[in-house]
């Protein structure tokens, strides 16, 4: 019987790790702390890190990031599809476990998400920076 399961595709361990690792690489070479969450396509976090000196904020803020950007936008992309239209904001800002703040980003593999990154404890403009240096690195696995 077709139609009773379904498979999904969803981010592998070593592809969270590598984002992690060139997320780090690219806020150390800024001179940045910050953390860094890699999220399923279920919203389960899958990989984790907080560089020494990072605001404990961003913790809680960057799982979050990610989560929202499971909708296939960047959450700064996400706000402000969002800004037009009051009741569909508030009810996203409301939401658990997501945030509009900037810094998080789907990740896709052939044009399908299968997870998400969220990037933050640095400026807007400087935690997008690194969560999108961190996807060039997954240019290795395709």
């Amino acid at each position: 019987m077709s139609g009773l399961t379904f498979t999904t595709e969803s981010i592998s361990s070593a592809a969270a790790l590598t984002l992690i690792d060139r997320a780090v690489a690219k806020a150390s070479e800024k001179g940045l702390a910050v953390a860094i969450a890699v999220v399923d396509i279920d919203g389960m976090l899958k990989a984790f890190h907080r560089m020494d000196g990072t605001p404990v904020i961003a913790v809680d803020a960057v799982p979050a990031k990610a989560r929202a950007a499971l909708m296939g936008l960047s959450t700064e992309e996400l706000a402000e599809a969002l800004s037009d239209n009051q009741a569909n904001l508030l009810s996203m800002v409301t939401m658990k476990d997501v945030t509009l703040l900037g810094g998080g980003l789907p990740i896709r593999s052939a044009d399908r998400i299968i997870g998400a990154i969220g990037v933050g404890g640095a400026l807007t403009e400087e935690d997008v920076a690194i969560a999108e240096a961190a996807l060039a690195a997954l240019s290795a696995f395709d």
